[in-house]
């Protein structure tokens, strides 16, 4: 057994079998990734694909919440105006010197309403102290 040469096979067919066995190894270790990559490319398309759906479906609702939105305004805006039409209505309605009243605002003297409106000089003159500007 002293024989250099079979020394030397014995040691490399030992190194020879190691490497075959590492070899077997790495190539089932890199069956196994392909075969999780494969899979793993398959959820990946099929998240993509669920992605692209809810951004489509994201789009839909925020042009209909748009829409509605628009639409809502539109009618706030048409109740707005009913509302101050009847208050305007309320305001004729309510008060029978409301023109008379609208006048002093503006700035009518005593003989203006008078004349316009028919008032005597007292109920003028209450007009411009109760609804007149404050400068006067």
């Amino acid at each position: 057994m002293d024989n250099p040469l079979l020394i030397a096979f014995i040691g490399l067919a030992a190194t020879v079998v190691i490497m075959l066995a590492v070899l077997v190894w790495v190539l089932r270790v890199n069956a196994r990734l392909k075969r999780d990559l494969l899979r793993l490319e398959g959820i990946v398309k099929v998240n993509c694909n669920d992605i692209a759906g809810l951004c489509n479906a994201a789009v839909t609702v925020d042009n209909r919440i748009n829409k509605t939105e628009s639409q809502f305004n539109e009618l706030w805006g048409q109740l707005d105006q009913y509302q101050q039409q009847a208050e305007r209505n309320i305001e004729e309605s309510a008060h029978p010197y409301s023109g008379d009243i609208r006048k002093v605002r503006s700035g009518a003297s005593v003989d203006e309403l008078m004349q316009s409106s028919g008032l005597t000089h007292d109920e003028a003159a209450l007009l411009i102290r109760l609804h007149g500007s404050s400068q006067r």
